[in-house]
């Protein structure tokens, strides 16, 4: 049973690095929602689907060109973001079945977007930008899994295990991919968990939000191009200092 007040630290996830702009605003915001809901039937999920719904609609709100609009629905989808889990974590309600479906519904949200940057920027700069996002979340998601030491639980039969095979076949190839990377290398540096950790979610919708207010929307596909170019060349020079480690000249 969940303690008859909230308490903050309670629903705090353990990473290896903070998000400094989510720790600062969207947590505590988050927060707020958390205590709005406590005494609620709902649970982490319904909050899932609402923020999905949210940011489907931001992405509507960007393909007709509304851009002040979608920028402050990316914000509101963040908070809910943010209260999801915190509500899951205190309430001791986590399961597979929330982390699958909250991956989904925010990938669908990335795709519903960068579609509606397709309409305005150009297919190439929406495409790279959408496949930029989702490598820089995945090696950010990757990173934090590995510190964890926790190991993936298998899923129960029904709901849990069909979003389980739908993540496999959207993110299962390439979170195998990114682990087996990390095993050949050596241990990542505390700085590599900050700077992925703050190229996360969060930042990526505040800077897309500033864009947007901007009236810019395409300059955001060109952020995420340099800071994907960014992490590439890190991860170069690891894979480069690696090599040169076991077969010294």
């Amino acid at each position: 049973m969940p303690d008859e007040k909230p308490r903050f630290s309670a629903g705090l996830k353990r990473r290896p690095a903070l998000e400094l702009i989510n720790h600062i605003f969207f947590r505590p915001l988050g927060f707020l929602v958390v205590r709005l809901l406590w005494s609620t039937p709902l649970r982490p999920e319904h909050l899932v689907v609402l923020h999905g719904l949210l940011g489907l609609l931001a992405a509507l709100l960007l393909a007709r060109r509304h851009f002040l609009t979608a920028a402050v629905l990316l914000q509101l989808v963040t908070v809910l973001d943010n209260a999801d889990g915190q509500l899951a974590r205190s309430r001791g309600q986590e399961s597979l079945l929330g982390r699958y479906l909250d991956t989904e519904v925010d990938f669908m949200v990335h795709l519903a977007l960068f579609l509606a940057l397709a309409r305005i920027c150009g297919t190439g700069s929406a495409l790279v930008g959408l496949v930029a996002l989702t490598l820089l979340l995945s090696l950010d998601y990757n990173l934090a899994h590995a510190a964890s030491g926790r190991e993936d639980a298998a899923p129960e039969p029904g709901a849990e295990r069909m979003l389980a095979l739908v993540y496999g076949l959207l993110f299962g190839w390439q979170d195998a991919l990114l682990r087996r990377l990390e095993k050949g290398l050596p241990a990542p540096p505390a700085w590599l968990y900050w700077l992925l950790a703050n190229l996360g979610r969060t930042t990526q919708f505040v800077v897309f939000g500033i864009a947007l207010a901007l009236g810019r929307p395409c300059a955001y596909p060109f952020f995420l191009i340099l800071a994907a170019s960014v992490v590439f060349l890190v991860y170069a020079g690891r894979i480069w200092g690696s090599t040169s480690t076991r077969f010294p000249r």
